[in-house]
């Protein structure tokens, strides 16, 4: 059952309704417990302002992990993040494809965090537009890239050094 907080037990008939016991000045939490609202209550697309957000459209400002493998598949869904970890695991080399392209304008940004063995050189494959490969030099350092997706393919706008 969903749970609105602060709240008030009202004890019985004869106590008074009040705006400070029904706590009309404040903001309350709404907290929905899993499995209490179904897909088929989610409004398929949302409008705010003008801008139509699809019930398929990833929420930017969000982070994911991603599982180091010599090929890693990134999907976009609502489930998954627009910024990923990837925790790079001895000297190996990895080439990552994107199942499917986000909408036009999205972006994404990878973050590969290098173990103390280093020496990864990660290749972008299926639906990325890169600038060759990416070689993380350097034992325990991380690395950014991003790519903005023009609706056909993911474009790669910027990448980093080691840091850390």
């Amino acid at each position: 059952m969903a749970n609105v907080t602060p709240g008030y037990v009202f004890t019985n008939s004869a106590d008074p309704i009040t705006h400070t016991k029904l706590n009309l000045l404040a903001q309350p939490t709404v907290t929905v417990n899993t499995g209490e609202i179904g897909t088929s209550q989610l409004a398929s697309n949302i409008t705010i302002s003008g801008l139509s957000i699809a019930a398929d459209t990833p929420f930017n400002g969000s982070y994911g992990t991603e599982t180091f493998a010599t090929t890693i598949s990134l999907a976009f869904t609502t489930a998954k993040a627009n910024t990923r970890r990837v925790a790079c695991t001895s000297a190996t080399n990895a080439t990552i494809n994107a199942a499917t392209v986000p909408t036009a304008g999205h972006v994404c940004q990878l973050s590969f965090a290098t173990d103390t063995t280093g020496g990864n050189v990660i290749t972008f494959g299926t639906n990325f537009k890169a600038t060759g490969t990416y070689t993380l030099t350097g034992a325990s350092k991380f690395f950014q890239i991003g790519f903005v997706s023009d609706g056909t393919n993911l474009c790669e706008i910027f990448r980093s050094g080691a840091a850390g």
